[in-house]
């Protein structure tokens, strides 16, 4: 009894010096630092854009520090004056995925990006790194920000209401999603409203979220385009909307996508968020979701709620596609001879490390496809894009196939400790 009076007494006082490691280091609202990120194949580079001072702060006041270690990408927030480290996140973006496919063989192209940290009280260093094949950090890029520079604008680009959905946590103390409008004119605004709520049902309704309801807060900021739809390339289909979403990204029809990454955050500032998902007005079957860049899905496909869950697994947790038969943009995304950082995907280079600890001992490694198989977690050869050498859970997950409400025991437990992290 003692022990655990010790136990609880030490977790308190860390939980007591971190929170007063936020109020030391930041005050209200978010610093939002927008980039270029430059590159092809073989080469990659980032140049700044524009700094923001944004009104809300949807994170963590506790959890400042990443400890997923997940992403293709982190970036790390200094005081400069004492060289601490005061918040890191690990992300993915497009850019990322665009490096693997065969049009960054032959040409640059220049994506935009942003991160976002509670707004400093003094000057910090932001460190950005890129994942190397081999999991290796190599720092990329370094700038200084001095919070009190007449260039950092505090105006929102967007003005917009926000209404809440679901939740009754402060940001702090929640997962906090923003719903954007896409595609939706002016006489579509109460369609879109409807659509919100029926994808809030989709997420609540979805186990680990269901169990977990409370501790998600869910936001609306409806955004008007000129135009409903979304532009089909592939069909000479053009539409003026407001984040410029299109299908055929890196000529994959099924993969919706934009690159108004700039009108999209803009958009997300009017309200506290952890995570932007954004519906978008059509009946066609796709989406997309990067790994704390955002989400992106149509709202009347008959498939929406399974892929609204699915790339929310992307995006939320830093699930991996367990597929291995359906034509994707990228070619040899993952390196065989290292860990995918995923925590639903393996190598089997470092099994220990991944959900090893969940498997019966009975149950063999590799697991054959077999019948008797089929409900146990193993591992089961297919996964990341390719038939051979990368492995996943179970025989089948939503993360796998087009199933509503089936994420696996070990996605399930990725997304329960990434809520609990949001949460805290």
């Amino acid at each position: 009894m003692k022990k655990l009076a010790v136990f609880l007494v030490s977790t308190f006082f860390a939980y007591s010096a971190m929170s007063q490691d936020f109020s030391k280091y930041f005050s209200e609202g978010s610093l939002r630092f927008d980039y270029y990120h430059t590159g092809n194949s073989s080469m990659e580079m980032m140049s700044n854009d524009e700094i923001l001072h944004e009104p809300y702060w949807g994170g963590s006041k506790v959890n400042l520090i990443d400890t997923f270690d997940y992403g293709n990408y982190k970036f790390e927030v200094y005081d400069s004056l004492s060289n601490t480290l005061v918040y890191s996140r690990g992300f993915s973006s497009l850019f990322a995925e665009w490096r693997y496919t065969p049009e960054a063989k032959i040409i640059n192209r220049s994506f935009s990006e942003s991160v976002i940290f509670p707004f400093p009280k003094n000057t910090v260093k932001v460190a950005f790194f890129n994942r190397q094949k081999n999991q290796l950090w190599n720092k990329q890029y370094e700038v200084y920000i001095n919070p009190m520079t007449e260039f950092i604008s505090n105006k929102l680009k967007i003005d917009s209401k926000n209404f809440k959905i679901h939740g009754e946590n402060l940001p702090s103390k929640a997962l906090d999603i923003v719903l954007l409008s896409e595609g939706y004119n002016q006489t579509e605004m109460q369609k879109f409203m409807k659509d919100a709520q029926r994808f809030r049902d989709y997420l609540i309704n979805c186990q680990p979220f269901s169990s977990m309801s409370d501790n998600i807060n869910i936001w609306v900021v409806p955004v008007v385009s000129e135009e409903s739809g979304t532009d089909l390339p592939g069909k000479n289909v053009w539409k003026n909307t407001v984040f410029d979403s299109h299908f055929y990204t890196f000529g994959t029809e099924r993969y919706l996508n934009t690159v108004n990454n700039k009108q999209l955050r803009n958009a997300a500032a009017n309200a506290p968020y952890d995570q932007i998902y954004i519906l978008v007005n059509s009946d066609k079957y796709g989406g997309a979701g990067i790994y704390n860049y955002y989400s992106i899905c149509t709202a009347d496909d008959k498939y929406s709620d399974f892929v609204f869950t699915h790339e929310f697994g992307h995006a939320m947790a830093g699930l991996g596609d367990e597929y291995y038969t359906s034509d994707v943009s990228v070619e040899d995304f993952y390196e065989l001879k290292s860990e995918p950082w995923e925590p639903n995907l393996t190598t089997l280079v470092n099994f220990d490390k991944k959900w090893k600890s969940m498997v019966n001992d009975s149950i063999s490694i590799p697991t054959p496809p077999e019948t008797k198989f089929k409900n146990v977690v193993g591992a089961f050869e297919g996964g990341g894009y390719v038939e051979k050498g990368v492995y996943r859970p179970v025989f089948d997950c939503s993360m796998k196939s087009v199933i509503y409400n089936k994420f696996c025991p070990v996605c399930t437990k990725a997304i329960i400790n990434m809520i609990n992290f949001y949460s805290k």
